[in-house]
């Protein structure tokens, strides 16, 4: 008898450009804290995009793409946003690589800064403009705040990898490995696990759980590159069992350190969902009830929060690049008067905290005297982990917030002087 695997090398020639990432802090769960990562990230960078006639134009490709991956943009200055603008104009014109020029331009748009113009002797002449332009789309590859996420460019390769087969021998090997790493990774001796699923994995190239656990202990190490490498070979795979895994990691804590890599949502479908109650305590109901809704479809819901206003009715904000996914929020949820909206570039920088949709309940008993709000909701919202988070965490916030609100009126009613 003999059992699936793949050739190696037909894997690597179809892995072919570097993945980038983004880091979180190692505490677990979503993040909304924006500027560390580019913190801990950029290295050089800084001074590259500064500075970038200074430094190669594959170096300063480089640091593009890691901007593009970590960096957010609230609160440059126009100044340093058009110097910036130098570096990215000099990718958009030089590279040779279309990816690239993809990427600057995508950075371009989202400083709202055009291209700078080049002279006839190769130099970018900076030029600052007046205004910001933030309504110019240089690029299908922008999306606000994480602009590679919105073109899936793993798409083509998505189950292109046919499995092969392995003897019996090799198989049992295989599983005997397996079994070992687990026992290490139970231990959290993470290093010899590693180790003993890469055994593994030399037996029977693809033993979908090897490739799956390998990853997380990957992730669990801080060991983001090679965390989704693994998962990027397991995209590939024409394997039933190997997209199960891949749906299974969005709401795995094992990945909490990259689920919020736009390289990590465009390889399992994560997309981070806030569900945001605009309905003061009356509304508490009904957030736990759209909560379970999504997460019994693997909807994970990245944080839960209140609006700082009163939303007179429910609403659904996306990102550039995830209506189709905001549509499906809409179906699971069931109910037809939500209405479905584009956020603005504008709207991001006033609202943004990573999230890709927002699932806004209001409705008008919540006030009689407001009006209908026409942009996202601010939030103030509270970080979980995914669908480990648990609907009591919810109704006891709704508890708390019930009794304050009791006591004010209590002691309001004892304040108020009674007409004679």
């Amino acid at each position: 008898m003999k059992h699936s695997f793949g050739a190696s090398a037909l894997l690597l020639a179809l892995t072919g450009f570097m993945v980038f990432f983004t880091a979180c802090a190692s505490d677990g769960g979503p993040k909304d804290s924006t500027m560390n990562y580019w913190d801990k990230k950029k290295g050089d960078c800084e001074d590259v995009l500064k500075s970038p006639h200074a430094y190669d134009l594959s170096r300063v490709a480089y640091c593009t793409k890691m901007w593009e991956t970590y960096r957010y943009v609230d609160n440059i200055s126009t100044k340093d946003r058009s110097r910036y603008a130098v570096a990215f104009s000099m990718v958009s014109y030089n590279s040779s690589d279309p990816y690239d020029r993809g990427i600057a331009d995508a950075a371009l748009t989202r400083v709202c800064i055009p291209r700078h113009p080049m002279d006839a002797d190769g130099q970018i002449r900076e030029e600052i403009p007046e205004t910001l332009d933030c309504n110019t789309q240089m690029t299908d590859i922008s999306i606000a705040g994480q602009a590679v996420a919105s073109a899936n460019r793993f798409e083509p390769r998505k189950r292109t990898v046919q499995v092969g087969e392995v003897s019996d021998a090799e198989f049992k090997a295989s599983n005997v490995a397996y079994k070992k790493a687990t026992e290490q990774r139970k231990k959290k001796a993470y290093g010899k696990a590693v180790t003993l699923y890469k055994e593994a994995l030399v037996h029977n190239p693809y033993n979908v759980s090897a490739k799956y656990d390998l990853a997380c202990v990957l992730s669990l190490q801080d060991d983001e590159q090679a965390a989704l490498y693994q998962l990027e070979e397991l995209y590939t795979w024409d394997d039933y069992e190997a997209e199960r895994r891949l749906e299974e990691a969005r709401t795995s804590s094992d990945f909490d350190n990259i689920r919020d890599n736009p390289n990590f949502k465009l390889m399992t479908g994560y997309v981070r969902v806030a569900l945001i109650n605009g309905a003061s305590n009356i509304g508490e109901p009904m957030i736990a009830t759209m909560k379970k809704k999504l997460e019994a479809r693997s909807i994970p819901i990245a944080e839960v929060g209140r609006s700082t206003r009163v939303e007179m009715q429910p609403q659904i904000w996306y990102r550039d690049g995830f209506e189709d996914y905001a549509q499906k929020i809409k179906d699971v949820i069931g109910i037809q008067k939500i209405s479905v909206k584009a956020m603005k570039n504008s709207d991001l920088r006033d609202n943004d905290s990573g999230n890709d949709v927002l699932v806004v309940w209001g409705q008008p008993e919540a006030s009689i005297n407001d009006t209908v709000g026409q942009k996202p909701p601010v939030v103030q919202g509270k970080p979980v982990q995914g669908s480990s988070n648990k609907l009591d965490d919810v109704l006891q916030e709704a508890e708390q917030q019930k009794q304050t609100t009791d006591h004010a009126k209590q002691v309001g009613d004892s304040l108020t002087e009674k007409p004679f």
